[in-house]
C-alpha cells in the first residue's frame, strides 16, 4: 500500500502532475508510516513471544497480564491501520486529480504594473474562484472523516524576456525591493523581472486569500487553506516550447498547483 502509493507520487511529480514540494510531503509521511509499522509489528511480536511463554510455563506474568497486553496491541495495531487506510485513501484520489491550471495575466496586470485595479480584482474572482472551490469540493469528500484537512494554493508567477526600462518607476521601484529584500545592488535584466513575476504571484496570493475567506464563512472548519508564492521570472512555463520567443505573450503567466491532504 505505502510502497504503491509512493511511487505514484513520484510519477506524478516527475510528469508535473503535482508540485515537487507535495511529493516530498507525501514520501515524509510514507517514511514516518512505515516507521510506525515497523514498530507495531514489534510490538506484535512481542505480545506473541509472551503467549507463547505463558503457554509453555516459561513466563511470571499472569494469563490476565499477558491476554490484556496482547488485546491493547492488537487494538493499537488496528487503529493505525484504519487511520493509514482512510489517509490513504485521501491521498491516492488527490494524486488522480487534476491539481495544476494556468492563466495568462494580461488580463489582470497591464503592462509594467504589479497591482490589481478594482476592476481587475473582479476579473481574477472570476477566474481563480474555481480554484478555490476545487479544493473545497474535493475535502467535502471526507468531511467527518478527519478533525482537520490542509489544503494549499501554490502560485508561481512568469514574465516574459522583455527588459524593464532603465531609470522607469518600475525599474527604481524592482532595484530597490531586491536591494532590500534579497542583496542585490546591481540588477541585471532577469532579476528585475524575477522580482515583477514574484510581486504579481503576491497580488494574486491576496485574491485567492479573500476568496478563501468569503468561502469559509459557508464552510467553517472544513479545511484550512493556505497559498505560497514562487515568482519564475524568465523561465518557460510549462507547456511551451523551449524556442518560444523572449516576448511573446504566453510567458507572462500565473500557474497554479492545488494540494488537499490529512494533516500528516
Amino acid at each position: 500500500m505505502l510502497d504503491k502509493m509512493s511511487q505514484q507520487s513520484k510519477a506524478a511529480a516527475d510528469t508535473g502532475q503535482i508540485d515537487v514540494s507535495t511529493n516530498e510531503d507525501i514520501q515524509n509521511y510514507v517514511n514516518a508510516e512505515r516507521d510506525k509499522v515497523e514498530e507495531t509489528k514489534k510490538k506484535l511480536q512481542s505480545a506473541q513471544k509472551d503467549i507463547d511463554d505463558y503457554t509453555s510455563k516459561k513466563s511470571t506474568k499472569k494469563q490476565i497480564e499477558v491476554l490484556n497486553e496482547a488485546n491493547s496491541v492488537v487494538q493499537e495495531a488496528s487503529e493505525l491501520l484504519r487511520i493509514l487506510e482512510k489517509k490513504t485513501e485521501v491521498i491516492v484520489d488527490f494524486l488522480g486529480s487534476e491539481t495544476f491550471s494556468k492563466s495568462e495575466i494580461g488580463a489582470l496586470f497591464r503592462p509594467g504594473e504589479y497591482q490589481l485595479i478594482k476592476g481587475q480584482i473582479k476579473e481574477g474572482q472570476r477566474l481563480f474562484s474555481p480554484i478555490v472551490e476545487k479544493l473545497f469540493s474535493f475535502a467535502d469528500k471526507y468531511k467527518g472523516s478527519f478533525s482537520s484537512l490542509k489544503g494549499e494554493i501554490i502560485v508561481t508567477g512568469y514574465s516574459d524576456g522583455t527588459a524593464v526600462e532603465k531609470g522607469s518607476g518600475l525599474y527604481r521601484d524592482l532595484a530597490r525591493r531586491l536591494a532590500e529584500n534579497d542583496g542585490v545592488s546591481e540588477p541585471a535584466p532577469e532579476d528585475l523581472n524575477q522580482k515583477l513575476s514574484e510581486l504579481r504571484a503576491g497580488a494574486v496570493k491576496g485574491l485567492l486569500e479573500n476568496i478563501i475567506t468569503q468561502k469559509n464563512k459557508d464552510n467553517p472548519d472544513l479545511i484550512e487553506i493556505s497559498v505560497s508564492i514562487l515568482g519564475r521570472g524568465e523561465e518557460i512555463p510549462k507547456g511551451l516550447p523551449a524556442d518560444i520567443s523572449k516576448n511573446d505573450q504566453r510567458r507572462r503567466v500565473v500557474t497554479f498547483y492545488w494540494v488537499v491532504l490529512p494533516k500528516l
